[in-house]
């Protein structure tokens, strides 16, 4: 077992040496100064197209390098500006954000996607005139400016994260003069927002996102780096719930049903992983605020938690004691050391100390966190983050273009204030309307959806979860459904061998649950066969609680099975389980687990 733990591991130092931040200050800014020019190259290269041949094409490259000449190729553009083409992209791949497509999502802001869109709208209707066309091609620059700024946003710590504050200063001018616009169209606000929205589309590796998390507590003012800590909290309760969402409807099953929160939280490691990051910091700055009665401050802070809390309200609030196994990554935060034992990767050290500071803070703190959700209950509001759902942060950034495909007036709301419990929400209600209006291609969901049944359904849990933590501050369990232990029987042991007693009466088999490459091993252990590749991409994105393949196959225990049984009070039994995986089962969830040989728990008894 290799880990990932050097949270530099992924990074081109060559292309990152030869990467100059200030010069790709120097070409942004010249791209805003030739706005104009850009837009009317952008209008008349690409959308003034009627009858044309252009029109009936649909291959990215030639949009690709069309829409990059109008940039580029701008006149007065110094040549070693203009030699900078596209190393904001290629560096952003030498990160490790090697991208994965995903059919029926945009994944990404895609200004491309915008021009085709055009084209498929304007085609079934009429095309408008010039200024109907330049109102839509200032929308792609925006969007293609906004991927440059994402992109630049990430390379704030290049050269330390004591210089970061200062490159933040200065791509939020920039972000700045692209919104002083008489046209308000696409427009992120701030640049903390960008840098989450950078994070957004589905990629290969999750190493890349933890190195980014890292420097931002690393970097900034207190309360410049909340401000990121914010952002993160809200994207990942608004994207997790719209999962949990989509996957309801599709399956025709209740929000909270125990499959669907399984698949979800399966797909979802990550996501749980960096929010206890976020959560952490903002829970600290809650806390003072409520000591110092400083209730702006407060009611800010409890804005954010009280919605990264709504992405999964059991798991974050009343079922701490399975929150460390659902958001473990073997792949980063378990490695062997050098005499072949388990251990925690400095990563993984953090993680665990992180989990623990926050299982003591909303213990302490979800009192006042109850109290505070009663102003935010949508049953008091127009409009309310809870009931909105949507596939990536990037479509709503295409939803903003997307308004001026449609000649709709312009709105002063940012992307940031769609996720806002607060003012001017009559407007962000209409807006929410307008968006989920919007046209789709054959197959492709709403572009967007607000629905207060939606919102009223999501609160309710997330009550209900503050509730039995407020009544079980300390309690690892504050559920009502009783403890329960995952059994594991090593392979060198039987379960018909072992002695009455050893297993406790109702206990269900999940060997189901365990996966293997040896298809003959799966049949005749009643496990699942899963080809070894996929099984490494699951075990990438941190699916399994254990895993191994030194015998020369895959062998992978579920996490799903703590949703499925642990979570609703019922012991587990897997079998065959070799030494190796059982040491990384002492690491991802200590506690939980029970050698059914001996009867007895094991703790976190590996090397650390």
């Amino acid at each position: 077992m290799k880990a990932s733990n050097d949270v530099s591991s992924h990074v081109d130092l060559t292309r990152k040496m030869n990467f100059s931040f200030s010069d790709h200050v120097a070409l942004l800014d010249q791209f805003l100064t030739s706005r104009s020019d850009i837009v009317e190259q952008i209008e008349e290269s690409l959308l003034n197209v009627r009858g044309k041949d252009t029109e009936r094409r649909r291959d990215r490259s030639f949009f690709d390098r069309t829409l990059n000449e109008c940039f580029f190729a701008l006149a007065g553009l110094k040549p070693e500006l203009s030699r900078l083409k596209g190393q904001l992209a290629a560096t952003h791949l030498a990160d490790g954000f090697e991208p994965i497509q995903l059919e029926g999502f945009s994944n990404e802001f895609d200004p491309l996607d915008l021009i085709i869109r055009a084209y498929e709208y304007w085609g079934n209707r009429r095309w408008p005139g010039k200024s109907g066309r330049l109102v839509y091609a200032q929308s792609i620059y925006s969007a293609f400016m906004l991927r440059q700024f994402e992109y630049l946003s990430l390379r704030m710590w290049d050269e330390g994260d004591d210089r970061a504050g200062d490159r933040l200063l200065t791509i939020q001018s920039l972000l700045d003069k692209l919104n002083d616009s008489e046209i308000q169209q696409v427009c992120v606000r701030d640049v903390q927002w960008l840098v989450q929205t950078a994070q957004g589309p589905l990629t290969k590796y999750l190493e890349p996102y933890f190195r980014i998390a890292s420097h931002v507590s690393g970097s900034f003012s207190d309360p410049v780096r909340l401000g990121f800590h914010a952002a993160g909290a809200k994207l990942a309760g608004g994207h997790l719930r719209s999962q949990l969402r989509y996957r309801a409807l599709e399956a025709n099953r209740p929000i909270d049903d125990p499959v669907n929160l399984a698949i979800a939280r399966n797909s979802n490691s990550m996501d749980g992983a960096l929010l206890v990051r976020d959560l952490v910091p903002l829970l600290k700055a809650y806390e003072k605020a409520c000591a110092a009665h400083d209730r702006e401050t407060r009611f800010e802070m409890a804005d954010a938690i009280l919605q990264g809390l709504s992405a999964d309200p059991e798991l974050f609030l009343t079922r701490l004691d399975l929150l460390g196994p659902c958001t473990m990554i073997e792949d980063l935060f378990v490695e062997r050391a050098d005499d072949g034992r388990a251990r925690y990767t400095p990563l993984g050290r953090t993680q665990v100390a992180i989990l623990e500071d926050y299982r003591e803070l909303i213990g302490r703190l979800a009192g006042f966190l109850k109290d505070d959700a009663e102003a935010l209950a949508p049953s008091q509001h127009a409009y309310s983050p809870y009931g909105i759902s949507y596939g990536f942060a990037a479509d709503l950034l295409s939803n903003m273009a997307l308004d001026t495909l449609l000649a709709r007036s312009s709105s002063s709301l940012s992307f940031e204030d769609m996720f806002g419990s607060r003012d001017t929400l009559d407007a962000k209600l209409a807006r929410a309307l307008a968006w989920s209006e919007l046209p789709k291609r054959e197959g492709e969901r709403d572009h967007f959806y607000h629905s207060a049944e939606f919102a009223a359904q999501n609160f309710a849990r997330l009550m209900a979860a503050l509730d039995a933590r407020t009544l079980r501050k300390t309690d690892l369990n504050a559920s009502n459904h009783p403890d329960a232990r995952l059994y594991v029987v090593a392979e060198s042991e039987s379960v018909e061998a072992l002695p009455d007693g050893a297993l406790p009466a109702g206990i269900a088999r999940a060997d189901e649950h365990c996966y293997t490459s040896n298809l003959k091993r799966a049949l005749s252990d009643n496990m699942t066969a899963v080809p070894a590749a996929q099984i490494l991409i699951d075990r990438n994105e941190g699916r399994f609680l254990a895993s191994d393949a030194s015998v020369g196959e895959w062998f992978a225990v579920s996490k799903v099975i703590l949703t499925l049984f642990t979570s609703q009070g019922r012991d587990a039994l897997i079998s065959g389980v070799a030494p190796r995986v059982i040491e990384v089962l002492r690491l991802t969830c200590p506690g939980l687990i029970v050698m059914a040989a001996q009867s007895e728990e094991l703790g976190d008894g590996a090397s650390s």
